[in-house]
């Protein structure tokens, strides 16, 4: 786990802070222009898709507290890399649903909805 968290380390911890909310921005994007795309834009879901990204930016705070306040390091790091593997997956999810071929990857997340 060390291993991976070296790896996957921000150049800065600016960079830590900003790519989940590039990220949760593009999720944002994608799935209101896959709904105008689908004719099914709805102002509840979008509601409540903004206050889910909220609440994702609301983890990442408590990620800093515990490691600033505690001496645990890498909390902040973890729960950002997830954040934004989660944002990921939905952007691809969101492509597939407005339409874009995704090849294999495609066929991944077929599986997935099933």
């Amino acid at each position: 786990m060390e291993q991976l968290l070296q790896t996957l380390t921000f150049s800065n911890i600016i960079w830590q802070v900003i790519t989940p909310l590039i990220f949760s921005s593009l999720d944002i994007l994608t799935g209101y222009i896959q709904a105008l795309i689908n004719k099914n834009v709805d102002s509840k879901i979008m509601r409540e898709g903004l206050l889910h990204k909220c609440l994702l930016i609301v983890a990442i705070v408590v990620g800093y507290v515990v490691e600033f306040a505690f001496g645990i390091t890498a909390v902040a790091q973890v729960i950002t890399i997830y954040i934004c593997l989660m944002e990921v997956m939905s952007i691809l999810e969101n492509l597939k649903k407005a339409g874009l071929d995704l090849g294999k990857l495609g066929d991944i997340l077929k599986d997935k909805e099933e």
